[in-house]
């Protein structure tokens, strides 16, 4: 720079070279590389979160309206509060799962021990009414599209222990066989819902229930998007949506059972 006088003036300030440049635009990559993953995951978790939310606030709105609407509960529940007590298992398979059990006084168990289920497809006649179903499948809901590919509670153990026999296999899987892979696919009755959500009935009505809350979209996995519900009553307020009646259900890796996920999703 020319100043008065003619005279030269010197100057300390230079810009970045070009190597300065791509180096530092290197370490911006590598911490990128390294935390978007993290952020995206944090961000697909959150996602799960408010649709869980959003499944289970439906639902447990819908139950409301049916209650309203009669004034009262269809026996299709497990007892919120047993009025039997307690129960004492007497006889295990070989795979340590109960398949005897009598009351702590040694009586034997009444039919409706568990909760009361003679009217579970009145009241999913009557729940249908409150959901937004724009599709049914009456079985053989993976070749109709109602449901992904998803994994059975056999096919789950399977895959923890390739070498189970189907007799292992079997009492493994005892008292939960609706869950299994191919009665998924082939006899479960679905429900899709317009904003995508699928619901899928353990048998005839709500007793048991597992919805995905992303519908079609992945991982498709349960504890991840697919979780198992129940339906808790017996008093005078309405049935509820219960998250914990059954332990018919795999969690698979890195996934939270429905009880974990309900708390995970208000924190």
């Amino acid at each position: 720079m020319w100043g008065g006088g003619g005279r030269l003036l010197s100057s300390n300030h230079r810009g970045f070279t070009l190597a300065e440049v791509l180096i530092t635009l290197g370490i911006i990559g590598v911490v990128a590389a390294m935390t978007m993953p993290v952020l995206i995951q944090n961000h697909q978790k959150n996602v799960l979160k408010q649709q869980f939310k959003k499944s289970y606030s439906l639902m447990q709105q819908a139950y409301q309206k049916v209650f309203a609407d009669n004034g009262y509960n269809y026996e299709c529940y497990y007892w919120d509060k047993n009025p039997y007590g307690n129960s004492v298992c007497t006889k295990y398979n070989d795979a340590g799962v109960c398949i005897k059990s009598t009351l702590a006084d040694g009586s034997e168990k009444p039919a409706d021990y568990g909760g009361r289920f003679q009217e579970c497809s009145q009241f999913m006649a009557h729940l249908e009414k409150h959901l937004s179903i724009i599709k049914k499948c009456n079985g053989n809901a993976l070749e109709d599209g109602c449901i992904p590919k998803y994994k059975g509670l056999d096919t789950y153990y399977k895959d923890q222990n390739d070498s189970l026999s189907d007799d292992d296999l079997s009492q493994k899987t005892a008292g939960c066989g609706n869950w299994n892979q191919k009665e998924i696919e082939n006899k479960r009755i679905v429900y899709v819902l317009a904003d995508g959500t699928i619901i899928m009935l353990y048998g005839t009505g709500p007793s048991l229930f597992a919805i995905d809350i992303n519908g079609q979209k992945g991982p498709n996995k349960w504890g991840h998007d697919l979780f198992a519900f129940g339906t808790r009553g017996g008093g005078s307020r309405a049935s509820y949506v219960a998250t914990h009646v059954s332990s018919c259900y795999p969690i698979e890796k890195g996934g939270l059972s429905t009880t974990n996920m309900l708390i995970n999703s208000y924190k």
